[in-house]
């Protein structure tokens, strides 16, 4: 497969962005706000506007690497950290404020890998029930605050957790959705 030329990645980049921002600004992002908010009373929004970028952030990668071919997600996830960079400009951050932003990103993937990839399986799981990503919403809460005795967000019939899981489920299957149309223009892959 030939490589596509460093504008087009950094197109691809553009439009990962813009798809990111849409999540940010719609519900999954409003009902992840509503949680750490319900989860830490006390919680900075600064801290949960950043976590919830994040968190969506990761989701994004978790879909490009899903959808598009192995070959061309590192180019693909440059682009989208050279779009990023570019929306960053006007911030004027610092190269220590960069770094240090790269480090937290580095540390919540991580963080995020193995709740994502346990609560995967579970929504895989044709007979699991309908909140599927009960580890990884725990571990969102837990970034916003780590709190010595945390609330169990899980109870009750329909709180902030349950939605916010139900809205997971969501923004993933938009994400695949536009990912897999973008790669079908790009790449003449369909997944």
């Amino acid at each position: 497969m030939q490589r596509l030329p460093q504008a087009e990645y950094l197109g691809l980049g553009r439009q990962l962005a813009h798809l990111l921002g849409s999540c940010l600004e719609g519900a999954s992002g409003n009902l992840l706000r509503e949680l750490a908010r319900a989860y830490d009373p006390s919680a900075d929004e600064a801290r949960i506007s950043a976590e919830v970028f994040l968190f969506h952030r990761y989701l994004l990668m978790q879909s490009c690497v899903s959808v598009f071919p192995k070959a061309e997600v590192d180019h693909i996830v440059g682009g989208l950290c050279a779009a990023l960079n570019e929306r960053a400009k006007g911030l004027e951050f610092s190269l220590d404020r960069q770094q240090a932003m790269e480090r937290m990103w580095q540390l919540r993937a991580a963080q995020f890998d193995r709740s994502f990839s346990q609560d995967r399986v579970q929504f895989l799981d044709e007979g699991s029930g309908p909140l599927h990503w009960q580890q990884t919403i725990v571990r969102f809460c837990q970034n916003v605050r780590e709190v010595e005795n945390p609330p169990n967000i899980w109870a009750g019939a329909d709180g902030p957790s349950q939605a916010a899981s139900r809205s997971v489920t969501a923004v993933i299957d938009h994400l695949m959705e536009a990912l897999d149309e973008m790669n079908r223009l790009h790449f003449n892959e369909a997944v």
